[in-house]
C-alpha cells in the first residue's frame, strides 16, 4: 500500500520535470528565444561575478560624497537636508505631532 504511493510521487516529479524540459525545448527551438536566453545567462553570470555594466562606461554619480566648497547650490541642498533631519529629530523628541 505504501510502496505504490511512493512510486506515484516519484513518477509525478519526473512528469513535471519532463513537461518542463519539453516546454523549454519548444521555447528554445526559435533562434530569437535562444539569443534572448543567451543574453539572460550572460547578464546573470556578470551579476554573480560582481561585474557591473554601466551605460556610459563610467560611474553614474559624479558628485557623490562631500560637496565642493565652491558649489553653492549643492551646499545649500546638503544644508537643507541636514536641517530637515535635525528638525524631524527635534519634533520627534519633543513629542510635537505635525
Amino acid at each position: 500500500m505504501y510502496r505504490s504511493s511512493r512510486k506515484a510521487q516519484k513518477n509525478g516529479g519526473l512528469g513535471y520535470f519532463l513537461a518542463g524540459a519539453g516546454a523549454a525545448a519548444w521555447w528554445l527551438s526559435k533562434e530569437e528565444n535562444r539569443s534572448k536566453f543567451d543574453s539572460w545567462v550572460s547578464q546573470a553570470k556578470q551579476k554573480l561575478n560582481g561585474e557591473s555594466q554601466s551605460p556610459g562606461g563610467s560611474f553614474p554619480v559624479q558628485k557623490a560624497g562631500n560637496p565642493h566648497p565652491d558649489d553653492i547650490p549643492d551646499n545649500k541642498m546638503v544644508g537643507e537636508g541636514a536641517q530637515f533631519a535635525v528638525d524631524y529629530y527635534n519634533k520627534k523628541e519633543n513629542g510635537d505631532s505635525k
